[in-house]
């Protein structure tokens, strides 16, 4: 009996110790599941030229992380997170998670870039008996200059004058196929946009002989008005035989380009019935965050791109032009080449067509900052007969000047329509990523 009884109070020990140890298990996973992705960093004071990092707690191994910034020119985000001041003001930074081919937002980091102040000079303390006492000032020793420097003259600053383009012809059937040149090819993709919250469509066209043993430099090109990712296979503009042309006679380097539809909104397409519309103007502006946060991650994802602002550009035609300068003005720390043929109204105040924008810049505002002033190329074009937006390139271009913002300028014949666009694109190749 004694044995017996022993053995059951062995067996209920067991049991309970069983329990607790189950019990610890479902706290363990219970603890596990509640450390959840979250932002750390809720808020951001940096000084202009400083730096601050964005934090997050629990991140995901495998996940990716982006950060876009509102107002890129108040204060710019990198991929790691790292947040610096560019100019007195406010801005909200988005970040979001992707994580098996899904994407959340984590949340909003309100950004606060302050003037970079001067220490304040403190007076020394004054002895107690500082009435009776005249206080000599101190001096620094002068630096002596020896008498065999020579002071050189000034060298006159770099001019900033337009730059020129020696020739602005369109050669005839460069934009056709050759039966002796081997062209690239053209995929049809879906991204997913944490702007629309909903799968978003473009081209990528790869040059001849692709290879992910080689890796190329991307151009995002853009649509007009009412037009879509579409708008380039028009048979008179041919991005893909341009470029391949181009190629194949050694005049440019292999490049792949992005067709995108630039309006960032859920079910868009061709000839939206709003067009001339705040709604449909703001979706414009809202292809910068998706551009950055979405279709930008997506190509370098899945194609063998090279990364950084010296092997991107974008460009586009009419409205597509205006984005271009929009975004390239906006973000010129991740985008070194701007391509706009027949830029549309909008990049300064405008009233037309019974709408009115107060634009993305004031003419004063429409440059780089110092540190992309001399190594970002510019270029915009128009047809001289354009009965569409008529002289705003040239507006543009006059601003430029004045800011002294070196870039291509030039007019051909015509109106505003492919026979233009495609000779711009077609300089614009030949002037990127050199």
């Amino acid at each position: 009996m004694k044995t017996y009884k022993t053995k059951k109070f062995i067996s209920a020990a067991l049991a309970v110790m069983m329990a607790g140890t189950v019990l610890l298990s479902d706290n363990a996973i219970n603890s596990t599941a509640a450390a959840r992705t979250k932002l750390a960093t809720k808020s951001i004071k940096v000084n202009i030229g400083s730096k601050k990092t964005i934090k997050i707690k629990n991140k995901k191994k495998k996940a990716k992380y982006t950060f876009v910034s509102a107002k890129p020119k108040i204060a710019s985000v990198s991929k790691k997170g790292v947040v610096m001041g560019k100019k007195d003001g406010k801005t909200k930074i988005t970040v979001k998670e992707k994580s098996g081919g899904k994407s959340k937002k984590l949340g909003v980091v309100s950004v606060i870039v302050n003037k970079k102040k001067n220490p304040i000079a403190t007076e020394a303390p004054q002895p107690s008996n500082a009435a009776n006492v005249t206080l000599t000032p101190v001096t620094t020793a002068p630096v002596v200059t020896p008498a065999a420097t020579i002071v050189p003259t000034n060298t006159p600053l770099p001019t900033r004058t337009p730059l020129v383009l020696t020739d602005t012809s369109f050669p005839e059937g460069i934009n056709t196929q050759k039966a002796d040149v081997t062209y690239g090819t053209m995929d049809s993709i879906t991204y997913s946009s944490s702007i629309t919250e909903t799968d978003r469509h473009a081209y990528v066209i790869t040059p001849p002989d692709y290879s992910t043993d080689k890796k190329y430099p991307v151009i995002y090109l853009c649509h007009g008005g009412n037009g879509d990712e579409n708008d380039w296979l028009d048979p008179n503009g041919n991005p893909m035989y341009i470029s391949g042309n181009l190629i194949d006679s050694g005049e440019i380097e292999p490049m792949i380009i992005v067709l995108v539809n630039c309006r960032a909104r859920a079910n868009d397409g061709a000839n939206p019935s709003d067009s001339l519309s705040l709604e449909h103007m703001k979706s414009w502006t809202d292809f910068l965050f998706e551009l950055q946060a979405d279709l930008m991650p997506y190509i370098e994802d899945n194609y063998s791109i090279l990364t950084g602002r010296e092997n991107t550009a974008i460009a586009g035609l009419s409205m597509g032009g205006r984005e271009s300068l929009y975004i390239g003005f906006s973000i010129p720390d991740k985008i070194g080449y701007i391509g706009a043929f027949s830029p549309a109204f909008g990049i300064f105040e405008y009233e037309n067509w019974g709408l009115y924008e107060t634009g993305y810049f004031t003419e004063e505002e429409f440059k780089f900052p110092d540190e992309y002033m001399d190594n970002t190329t510019c270029l915009i074009m128009n047809g001289a007969n354009d009965s569409m937006v008529r002289n705003e390139p040239e507006r543009y271009h006059n601003a430029l000047v004045e800011n002294e913002v070196n870039h291509y300028y030039y007019t051909i014949p015509g109106d505003h329509n492919m026979d233009v666009w495609k000779n711009g694109l077609y300089n614009f190749l030949k002037i990127v990523f050199k």
